[in-house]
Parts: C-alpha cells; sequence; structure tokens
C-alpha cells in the first residue's frame, strides 16, 4: 500500500477512536438512534480506505490520480456530512430511530450517486483524451520524420525546402479524422520515398500539395 495511503488512513483511525471515545464517554442515554447513527458513521470512515486505495492506488497515472482527487473530495464531505449528522441525533438521542435511517441512507445514497457521476465522469474523460491523443500523433510523428530528414540532408536547396515543409506541418491542423486515413497514408508513403528519393525535390512540392489537401479538408470536419 502506497505510504500516503496507509498515513492517511492512520488519521482515519485515530479520528474514528477519539468518536468512539466521545460516544462511550458522553453520559447521555444511548438509544437506537445513537447506535444506528453511529454505525453509519463507521461506515463513511470505511469507505474512505476503499476510496483512497481506489482511486489513488499506484498502478494509476498522476493524470487519472489527479482526477480522482474529485471522488476524495466528495468522499470527505460525506464523512463530514456524516459525522455531523451522528452529532445532532447523539445529542438530541429522543429523536425517532426512522428519522436517523433515513437521514444517514440519504446522506449515503446523494454522496454515493455523487462519486459515481464523477467516476463516470473521469472515465470518459480519459477516453476522449486518449482518442484526441490518437489523431494527433499522425501529425507529430509526421513532423519529426521530416525533421530527421532536414538534419541529415547536406544539398541546400533540399534542406531549405525541407525546413519549410517541416515549418507548415507544424502549422497543420494537428486532428485527424477516419475520413483522411487514405490521404494520410498517402502523405506517409512520400515521405517513405522521399528517404531514398533522387529528385526530392519533386517530393516534396507534391508533399505540400497533399499537405494542402489535407489541411483544406480537415477544416470540413470541424
Amino acid at each position: 500500500m502506497d505510504k500516503n495511503i496507509t498515513k492517511g488512513c492512520i488519521i482515519l483511525g485515530i479520528l474514528f477512536v477519539m468518536v468512539s471515545i466521545i460516544v462511550f464517554a458522553v453520559p447521555n442515554l444511548k438509544t437506537g438512534t445513537v447506535w444506528i447513527t453511529y454505525a453509519f458513521t463507521a461506515v463513511a470512515f470505511v469507505v474512505q480506505i476503499g476510496i483512497w486505495k481506489s482511486v489513488l492506488g499506484k498502478k494509476k497515472t498522476l493524470k487519472s490520480k489527479f482526477r480522482g482527487f474529485t471522488i476524495v473530495h466528495i468522499g470527505i464531505i460525506y464523512l463530514f456530512i456524516q459525522t455531523a449528522v451522528f452529532a445532532i441525533f447523539m445529542f438530541v438521542p429522543t429523536l425517532p430511530i426512522w428519522s436517523a435511517i433515513v437521514v444517514c441512507t440519504i446522506v449515503l445514497g446523494i454522496s454515493a450517486v455523487c462519486m459515481i457521476a464523477a467516476d463516470v465522469g473521469g472515465k470518459e474523460s480519459e477516453r476522449v483524451e486518449a482518442k484526441v491523443e490518437k489523431k494527433v500523433l499522425y501529425i507529430k510523428m509526421l513532423q519529426v520524420d521530416i525533421e530527421l530528414l532536414t538534419d541529415s540532408e547536406n544539398d541546400v536547396d533540399v534542406k531549405n525546402a525541407l525546413m519549410q515543409l517541416a515549418e507548415k506541418i507544424h502549422f497543420s491542423d494537428p486532428m485527424s479524422n477516419e475520413a483522411l486515413m487514405d490521404l494520410e497514408d498517402k502523405i506517409l508513403a512520400k515521405v517513405e520515398e522521399l528517404k531514398s528519393a533522387v529528385n526530392k525535390l519533386a517530393i516534396i512540392l507534391e508533399l505540400n500539395m497533399l499537405l494542402d489537401e489535407r489541411n483544406e479538408k480537415c477544416k470540413i470536419f470541424k
């Protein structure tokens, strides 16, 4: 278990012990209402451990963990509210049992819904970002290939033409689309051909034309 999670669990344990001591030390009538709210509060403490282990585990990326703090934050608010509810029922033990059950169930239910919604939202956000990253990867790889060819080129005219091509790629629309797959495959094929071509300037001209076509078509899918 992560050291930070372990420390957090220790803090939770200390807080729960403090709450428990207060329960048994305060000389008021221990009714069923008090014990019910105490049980719900104990559940709230245990839930925190599950949330922290699930959201802040070692196997997740830093970005995923950062998004997970939303769920952790909701969990802490849930614990705070449940503890406050417990304190109210403890110092007013004459309140009916059904009211304790209803209030604690509502607090637990709303908190669970909020945490599930936050988890679904975080996963959907990660899915969209992964999809976007995959789409922009094409143009990044293309630029790297042209820059490598530029660095290894000795002919001044070809080198200048490659530098201009790399600049055009840099300012090209980074987002791809499935409808552009054939066109982008042609561009990649031309880049491969360029690596061993004799008349490189002619291929660079073709690449410029293909990139212009791609950029214009990208505007259609905006």
